[in-house]
């Protein structure tokens, strides 16, 4: 009997305990939530550990991590109402609001996709120019159907954010406002409460399904500010910008050691270093690793630490742990749309190219204006070089200065016959990154493995024919 199967014989009670025994709550805290007796609870359990056929309450919660993050499982997510959090807007002419208000707004994202079961927008995916489109025309353009908003002010003694969800499908009626005033110490604790009130607001059928552990609010507001400053410098793509990042992340976490936000950005930004050669492989993949323990050992419930042990072992050449540690981390968030973006590398390197594009498909439906990039290299891995090449020149036109997109630029050109614009983009990419070298990009990520083979190919062929010609 398949996983589907055995789920399927549990009743509705039985998978509301078993989905509270997967996020770590005891028996006393199960019947807390669902108002119930821990004896009522210890029954419950019994019993689904024999519809299961699992011995144990660990292995029944690894059978929910692999049900939770397999397609089938996540296009029934997929299917529902998407939420998407529209930027704040910030009111007055202090700086510091906007970057709060930045802030906040990437904050609640997360926090949705943490704690609701129902999609989530990514944040990459949305401008400010969303908040200012209205409601019903916002919802249209971004695939969502309930938009959060709102403003941030800050005063002499604090904070006044005020909040609302709004509903696209009836052309943008508000369902639900509040204000909320706050000094800079207690922002975070409003922040936990208001996204469990909006969950319940929007979606009252999902009230028992908000028990999930919160994350630990940042110790000091000034580290959050810098994490978050980190995140938009590393978004650039740039060498420069990364170096930036890197230093922002560090200080955050000088300030505030437990704030995982820095310690995901600052893997992110190494993972970014070690794929356009900025920096020695062996340092970068040693801070990915070591953001990924602490993401974990920090928050356990979250995606972040699997996310980054995915990158590390991409680039160890080892998909198989790759994919299981994205898997987990779809479980824990199936909105993360990165991780959805990077599995669908993972399956078509490893040739599963139907399961590669249902899963891009999913990161789309969920930031329909992202991974640009990533999904030029799939049509590159199938071999579909026009379509890499039109991918690779849309995320250079957001990011000029990412050498990777550059290199797939221009070995799609290359492999299309596309002599002159392949040797063009080539030239931008030595003169941009004169240390940029296929056979380390090959040699990271696997040479036997096609796509990296044909990358390399035509690098290296661009580049003997750079070099014969300066020699003539």
């Amino acid at each position: 009997m398949d996983i589907q199967q055995r789920f399927e014989r549990l009743s509705g009670r039985q998978r509301e305990v078993l989905a509270l025994v997967a996020k770590g709550l005891t028996n006393n805290e199960i019947g807390t939530v669902l108002g119930i007796s821990p004896t009522t609870v210890r029954t419950h359990v019994t019993a689904i550990l024999g519809l299961l056929e699992v011995t144990n309450r660990t292995e029944a919660t690894g059978l929910v991590a692999s049900w939770e993050a397999g397609p089938e499982r996540v296009e029934r997510v997929l299917a529902r109402p998407a939420i998407v959090v529209l930027p704040l807007t910030p009111l007055g002419d202090d700086p510091r609001v906007r970057t709060v208000a930045d802030g906040v707004t990437s904050d609640l994202g997360c926090m949705f996709a943490r704690y609701c079961w129902f999609p989530v927008i990514a944040q990459c995916s949305v401008s400010r120019d969303d908040a200012d489109a209205g409601s019903a025309a916002a919802g249209a353009r971004l695939g969502a159907r309930f938009l959060v908003g709102g403003t941030l002010r800050r005063g002499k003694t604090g904070w006044r954010l005020v909040i609302h969800v709004d509903d696209a499908e009836s052309g943008g009626a508000r369902l639900w406002s509040e204000r909320y005033d706050c000094t800079d110490e207690d922002l975070f604790d409003v922040l936990d409460d208001l996204v469990e009130v909006i969950v319940a607001t929007a979606y009252p059928v999902l009230i028992h399904h908000t028990a999930a552990p919160r994350s630990c609010a940042p110790n000091h507001l000034d580290a959050w500010e810098l994490a978050h400053a980190g995140m938009a410098l590393r978004a650039a793509r740039g060498r420069e910008s990364n170096g930036k990042a890197q230093a922002l992340f560090d200080r955050a976490l000088e300030r505030d050691p437990t704030l995982v936000l820095a310690h995901f950005g600052l893997g992110l930004a190494s993972y970014d270093a070690l794929l356009n050669q900025w920096e020695p492989l062996d340092d970068a993949r040693a801070r990915i690793a070591s953001c990924g323990e602490q993401c974990l050992n920090l928050a356990p419930h979250g995606a972040e630490g699997h996310f980054l042990l995915a990158r590390y072992a991409q680039t160890h050449r080892n998909p198989a742990s790759a994919r299981v540690a994205l898997e987990s981390a779809i479980a824990r968030n199936p909105s993360f749309a990165t991780a959805h973006a990077l599995l669908a590398q993972i399956l078509q390197f490893t040739g599963d190219p139907e399961g590669a594009m249902r899963r891009m498909r999913h990161a789309v439906r969920l930031g329909p204006r992202s991974f640009v990039a990533g999904l030029a290299t799939l049509h590159f891995v199938r071999e579909e070089y026009g379509e890499a090449l039109d991918g690779a020149l849309r995320a250079l036109a957001a990011a000029p200065s990412y050498s990777y997109a550059q290199g797939l630029a221009a070995a799609s050109a290359w492999w299309l016959g596309d002599l002159p614009q392949a040797t063009a983009l080539h030239v931008t990419l030595e003169r941009d990154h004169p240390d940029f070298q296929p056979s380390t990009f090959a040699a990271t990520y696997g040479p036997e493995t096609n796509g990296v083979a044909r990358y390399q190919r035509a690098l290296e062929a661009l580049q003997s024919a750079r070099l014969g010609a300066s020699g003539a």
